[in-house]
């Protein structure tokens, strides 16, 4: 169909999806407040899986649990005659550690359904030839779920790929940028004593993370504001106080606005973790945890979703902000840099306290009736948007052209072949770049 057909049909479309995401919104809300009492860490989402598929199939969609080898990730998918374009979105379901839903992944995993449900209504009614495909993703916490889909096909079908993840306090939503991270676990191996009794017989492991974590922590200080370097030293449930410790690790983080930013800042950071070896006489290996690419929004579509929640909410206030820049990582923006996607964060009513995502009080807020009603709003816009490139051909155009143009910029392509082998000598722990 052409622009001409999507303005005619627009209306229609709209009222479609907003009415398909009203009728299901009690279930979503169970679906929802089920989830958040029952926070499962990435990989271990089986209570969510099984919750989030049986919705989908009360909805009317095909559902293959289990999907791509992967547990608790799974596929639900609508179609409407053939030929049609697909458009995808995403549900992650993982929670955090002694924090539960802290991220809001209850609401990202009824997003994604909403927006799904949506979509799949307004073909039917207005006889649209079109796909959606739904993915549970897991993992989204350093475990790159998306990034292992991707490596197993789960989004060649997709014309375009969106999903949304709540924020901070207020009324609005706006697509976001994301920094891209490597995380590094980092292993020392020393030889143990007796702390009193014969210390010159032992090679101290915790001296070799120690050092290389205050060689970690005055190189922060040299490197760009925009740029992170984070992380803990663990392994202390095997020490003793009077034994000299033969292993302790270093879980890190290296984040930057750019995947290619955090390239320049790695030979700075092995060289600290290297270091804290040769100063202790310890040996070391290292493990790539995750690799999470910088978020990169298609203009075009940002740009529409932003036209969309201004023309739809603009007279209630609601905040339809253009891009900015956030700090966190998201396994979505790995996506980004394989088709056209967007990743908009919208705001909570109910978080006017300075709650934020991954603090212990989001968590609460997470399940309010005002962040619920939030994220179906949110859900309804990325709906209108997949809907526009299932019927608009000129839009799809439009959004594919800008889409490889932006990956021709940012020399996609050449930053991840550099990146892989940058990290090719280190085991990866799961998918990335």
């Amino acid at each position: 169909m052409s622009s001409k057909q999507w303005s005619d049909l627009s209306s229609g479309l709209i009222d479609s999806i907003e009415r398909a995401i009203q009728q299901a919104d009690d279930d979503l809300r169970k679906v929802s407040l089920d989830i958040h009492a029952h926070p499962e860490l990435g990989w271990n989402e089986h209570h969510a899986h099984q919750v989030l598929t049986t919705l989908m199939e009360d909805n009317g969609f095909s559902v293959e649990r289990h999907a791509y080898g992967l547990e608790t990730a799974w596929k639900a998918s609508y179609e409407v005659g053939s030929g049609g374009r697909t458009i995808g979105f995403n549900s992650e379901m993982d929670a955090l550690p002694g924090i539960g839903h802290a991220c809001g992944h209850n609401l990202i995993s009824i997003s994604g359904c909403a927006a799904a449900i949506g979509v799949a209504a307004a073909l039917k009614q207005h006889n649209v030839p079109g796909k959606v495909v739904l993915l549970g993703t897991p993992a989204e916490e350093n475990g790159g779920g998306k990034t292992k889909l991707l490596e197993a096909g789960a989004y060649k079908e997709m014309d375009a790929c969106l999903m949304v993840h709540p924020g901070t306090g207020g009324n609005g939503s706006g697509s976001v940028t994301s920094s891209s991270i490597v995380g590094f676990i980092v292993t020392y191996h020393g030889k143990g004593a007796h702390a009193g009794g014969a210390p010159e017989k032992g090679i101290n492991a915790l001296d070799a993370a120690v050092a290389a974590y205050v060689n970690l922590s005055v190189l922060r200080q040299q490197i760009p504001g925009t740029s992170r370097i984070h992380g803990i030293i663990a392994g202390s449930e095997h020490w003793s106080a009077n034994v000299i410790p033969s292993e302790s690790q270093l879980k890190f983080g290296v984040r930057a606005p750019t995947a290619r930013e955090v390239m320049d800042l790695m030979p700075r950071v092995l060289n600290c973790f290297k270091a804290g070896a040769l100063s202790s006489g310890c040996t070391y290996d290292i493990k790539v945890s995750h690799v999470y690419l910088d978020l990169q929004p298609c203009t075009k579509l940002e740009e529409f979703y932003q036209e969309h929640c201004q023309s739809r909410w603009g007279s209630e206030g609601y905040d339809a902000s253009p891009r900015s820049a956030i700090s966190a990582s998201t396994d979505f923006g790995d996506v980004t840099y394989q088709l056209p996607g967007i990743h908009p964060m919208f705001q909570l009513p109910n978080a006017q306290g300075g709650e934020f995502p991954h603090s212990g009080s989001y968590t609460e807020v997470a399940k309010g009736p005002e962040a619920h009603a939030a994220t179906l709003k949110a859900a309804s816009a990325i709906a209108v948007v997949g809907a526009r490139v299932i019927v608009d051909e000129e839009f799809a155009k439009q959004t594919t052209e800008a889409w490889k143009k932006q990956m021709q910029d940012i020399r996609a392509e050449e930053t991840v072949v550099e990146i892989n082998k940058l990290l090719a000598p280190f085991d990866r722990m799961s998918g990335g770049a």
